[in-house]
C-alpha cells in the first residue's frame, strides 16, 4: 500500500505542477483547461495549494513516526476539504478540467490509503 501511495503522490505532484504551469500560460497548451478563479484568489492558487499538499503527503508517508496524529488529521482534513470544495465549485461553474479532477481523485485515494495504513 505504501508503494502505491508513493506512486500516487508522484502522480499528484506531476499533475499539480502541470496545472500550475498551465495556469501561468496565457492559453492552455492542450486546449482542455482554462484558468478558473476561485472567489477573489488568483487563478494559480488552487494548483499551488495542490502542489504543496501533495509534497506534504510525501512527507506523511515517508516519515509516519515523525508526523504526529494531529498533523495527520490536519493533512487528511485539508485534503478532503480542498478536493470537496474545489470539485463542487468546478461542477457548479461548469468547469470540467480532467487534470483538476484527476488531482482530486488522487488526493482522495491517498487519504483512503492513509486510513488503511495508519488507522
Amino acid at each position: 500500500m505504501r508503494r502505491l501511495a508513493y506512486i500516487l503522490t508522484a502522480a499528484g505532484l506531476f499533475d499539480s505542477a502541470y496545472l500550475l504551469y498551465t495556469s501561468a500560460q496565457p492559453n492552455c497548451p492542450t486546449g482542455t483547461c482554462a484558468p478558473i478563479s476561485v472567489f477573489f484568489l488568483p487563478h494559480y492558487v488552487p494548483a499551488f495549494l495542490g502542489l504543496i499538499w501533495f509534497a506534504f503527503s510525501a512527507l506523511v508517508f515517508a516519515a509516519k513516526k515523525w508526523t504526529g496524529r494531529l498533523l495527520l488529521q490536519v493533512w487528511r482534513f485539508s485534503g478532503v476539504a480542498g478536493a470537496s470544495f474545489l470539485g463542487t465549485y468546478a461542477l457548479l461553474n461548469n468547469y470540467f478540467c480532467p487534470f483538476c479532477f484527476t488531482a482530486y481523485a488522487i488526493g482522495i485515494l491517498l487519504i483512503w490509503i492513509s486510513e488503511k495504513e495508519f488507522g
